[in-house]
């Protein structure tokens, strides 16, 4: 220690002139006694463009693919037989999400330089298979089915009650309530609905029997809803 301080004052004496002033001097010594800077740490290398694309969160269009391909679904079995178009168009969009989303996620846990990016941007990362979680239950449940009905049966039902009585049914396809219906007859002591686009191959619809069970007919099955309505399906 002595012989460092010895020599910083050697270093001083040869660098000051003998005219320096009692401040000079003083600063002067203690730029020789302050000890040399650290080395800078060089900063962390820039993760490649690929690796960054693989482990980062999911956002900007993957989250509101996520929202559109879980409404697709919820609004395919939101009627008797489903849609089949939507229902197929939110299948393909699902089954790109999961291409896109399992992998990313599995290269961000499986990296060291990715983890903290799941705990850092964690809810981002739940809330694909979230909202997966509430559309297949909702699905599964017949909820959109459900709303859907109680939210259109007072028109149907008013409808219904009109042709009943002798009113003609309008021809042509139009909406009542939150559907669009190409058919309205009477049967068997009751009306029934067409919804069209319903179903792959058979016929769906609602049908209304303020009496009672509706009639047995060889090529149409009915399943009992609420009240006097049913849900119907015809093979051919």
């Amino acid at each position: 220690m002595m012989c460092a301080v010895a020599d910083a004052l050697d270093r001083w004496t040869r660098r000051c002139p003998s005219t320096a002033g009692p401040s000079d001097d003083t600063a002067g010594l203690a730029d020789a006694l302050r000890p040399p800077d650290p080395p800078m740490t060089p900063p962390e290398p820039r993760l490649p463009l690929l690796t960054r694309a693989l482990t980062g969160p999911p956002g900007r269009w993957l989250l509101p693919l996520g929202a559109l391909t879980g409404l697709l679904l919820l609004y395919s079995v939101s009627a008797p037989g489903g849609y089949f178009g939507p229902a197929l168009l939110g299948g393909v969009l699902a089954l790109t999400l999961a291409v896109i989303w399992i992998p990313r996620f599995v290269v961000g846990l499986a990296r060291a330089d990715g983890r903290p990016g799941l705990r850092r941007h964690w809810a981002r990362w739940a809330a694909v298979p979230l909202m997966a979680a509430v559309v297949a239950g909702l699905g599964s449940a017949g909820v959109p089915q459900d709303v859907r009905f109680a939210l259109s049966r007072a028109s149907l039902e008013q409808a219904a009650q009109a042709v009943s009585t002798g009113a003609e049914p309008e021809g042509g396809s139009r909406r009542i309530g939150l559907f669009s219906v190409s058919s309205v007859v009477k049967t068997g002591g009751g009306v029934s609905f067409g919804l069209p686009d319903t179903g792959f191959l058979d016929t769906h619809g609602f049908a209304w029997f303020p009496a009672g069970a509706p009639p047995e007919e060889p090529e149409t099955s009915y399943e009992h809803l609420e009240g006097p309505w049913y849900e119907w399906r015809r093979t051919w």
